[in-house]
């Protein structure tokens, strides 16, 4: 587990010729970067004084946004290990008409699971900066910059995990999945879009 692990391991690792941990466990990262950002900025506004009206919400935001960043780095690990079984099917036999079926079903699950993995990412985002938006309307404004940057990340991460995304479905064969999969990460997408033009626009209005 990288969590377990120097951030510098982790860099190293990414840097290396290897193939994991690649981009969707990259755009991962970025995703509990930008929720440990909102984090931060709602904990920098409970007990201020001028924001005792907002305390309860802000409360609830700091459980949001640490969820979230706990899930993001486990979806770091969960891509990763998506890939390696991923890329175990791609080893297996192909001899007979038989194996050759049992390969390419295989590789058609795993395929699936691979794109669940940074579609969740995408989604987690979208969650984040809704969360950074009410964090922006609300919060601390003297560390507004901050939210606006885990604004950023969160983007950054949905943006870099559609790549992931459209890589395996590009490969699976089941057009209707593939379907279903594409349009859940369109409506993400321009969820995210949307979502941090509202966040910046918020942020230059009250810094």
């Amino acid at each position: 587990m990288y969590l377990d692990k120097y951030l510098r391991d982790y860099l190293n690792e990414l840097a290396s010729d290897q193939p994991t941990p690649g981009g969707g466990s990259a755009a991962a990262l970025s995703g509990a970067l930008g929720a440990g950002l909102a984090c931060m900025v709602a904990r920098l506004t409970l007990g201020k004084a001028g924001y005792a009206e907002v305390q309860t919400e802000i409360e609830t935001l700091i459980q949001r946004t640490e969820q979230l960043r706990v899930r993001f780095q486990q979806l770091m690990q969960e891509d990763i290990d998506a890939y390696g079984r991923l890329s175990a099917c791609f080893k297996l036999p192909r001899s007979t008409s038989e194996e050759k079926a049992a390969r390419t079903k295989a590789i058609q699950e795993r395929l699936v699971e691979a794109a669940l993995v940074p579609m969740e990412v995408a989604e987690s985002a979208v969650e984040l900066i809704k969360c950074c938006k009410r964090i922006a309307e609300i919060g601390n404004a003297n560390v507004l910059s901050d939210v606006a940057t885990g604004t950023m990340l969160a983007s950054s991460a949905a943006t870099g995990a559609s790549w992931m995304v459209r890589t395996n479905l590009k490969a699976m064969k089941d057009a209707a999945r593939v379907k279903e999969l594409d349009e859940r990460l369109h409506v993400a997408l321009d969820s995210i879009s949307t979502g941090s033009q509202e966040v910046i626009s918020i942020v230059g209005g009250r810094a």
